[in-house]
């Protein structure tokens, strides 16, 4: 496996861990979620992870109209980005917050099936007879 998608990789599991604690944070409503490290490095994750992506795309000539599951998992970042959003900028009320945690982490491990499968069945798809 080349360096750009060993990074990526990292990357994207990197994400999917800070997510998870942060949501369980946002929950908790702990004072901790504030701390300088996990304001910037989630950032710095999805940057490497974003720039990797883009660099194995053109690379690769992976268009996204040319293959559904990248443009899947395109249209289900944007999703999972919202989610975060719900969770940690809108989470207003203890319901945002868990529909924010809930729905963000759906969508995080629906991605990571696309990419393994590349289908957009993600893991049902290991699942057909």
């Amino acid at each position: 496996m080349d360096l750009i998608k060993t990074v990526h990789v990292f990357c994207a599991y990197a994400t999917g861990l800070g997510f998870f604690i942060r949501g369980l944070l946002a929950l908790w409503q702990s004072p901790a979620l504030n701390h300088r490290a996990l304001k910037i490095l989630p950032h710095v994750i999805d940057t490497f992870l974003l720039v990797s992506g883009i660099i194995m795309v053109v690379t690769w000539t992976l268009w996204p109209t040319d293959h559904a599951w990248l443009l899947t998992k395109i249209i289900a970042l944007l999703l999972y980005i919202y989610f975060g959003l719900m969770m940690l900028r809108w989470g207003t009320t203890t319901h945002k917050r868990w529909s924010g945690f809930v729905g963000g982490l759906l969508v995080y491990l629906y991605i990571v099936g696309v990419a393994h499968s590349k289908s957009l069945l993600s893991f049902f798809g290991f699942m057909q007879v």
